[in-house]
């Protein structure tokens, strides 16, 4: 049985947003100082747990929630884990891109436009997922987790792709242990 510890991302630009519909100018949002607050106190909730396996959607809002959570850990980044494409904030820059905001992170795993599928468009687009395409990742990251021998396990996500597994959107920094097969 593995144990692995689901946490949604902290409060982003585009979680803060007063119009959710505003979210279009959020491309690939930080998180706020109100986030940052968020995750501070996740990681002392934290800190004396020891995982075998740190894992991290590459949006940046992961990454940052993620670095200050596990401030000295190296996650692997898993772009099936990447959040329900519905907004700009789910639009994700190139890895050439995010290796300058978090230089020690290893995206060499991560392809161009890997929030479009690895499919050349326009950077800026938003391409829609349907739920079904949501579950088929889910299910591709349930057989990453098989191939996997670690037992105790940090990912840090977002709130739909999430919610597959808990029923429920998680609180921004929400936290839920999910015991996987």
């Amino acid at each position: 049985m593995k144990k692995i510890h689901l946490i949604r991302h902290a409060e982003s630009e585009a979680n803060a947003a007063i119009d959710p519909e505003s979210t279009t100018k959020y491309f690939d949002a930080r998180i706020t100082y109100k986030g940052k607050q968020q995750a501070q106190n996740k990681y002392l909730e934290l800190k004396d747990l020891k995982f075998d396996l740190y894992v991290c959607s590459p949006l940046t809002r992961t990454m940052e929630t993620f670095s200050i959570i596990f401030p000295a850990k190296i996650p692997i980044i898993v772009d099936c884990i990447r959040e329900h494409s519905f907004h700009s904030c789910d639009v994700g820059r190139q890895p050439s891109d995010l290796k300058k905001d978090f230089p020690k992170y290893d995206f060499s795993d991560l392809k161009d436009y890997w929030w479009n599928n690895n499919k050349v468009i326009d950077e800026k687009q938003i391409i829609k997922e349907t739920h079904s395409d949501t579950k088929g990742r889910f299910d591709k990251f349930k057989h990453w987790l098989d191939s996997r021998n670690e037992k105790n396990i940090a990912v840090v996500s977002h709130g739909m792709f999430l919610s597959q597994v808990t029923g429920e959107m998680l609180d921004n920094c929400g936290h839920y242990i999910w015991e996987y097969k």
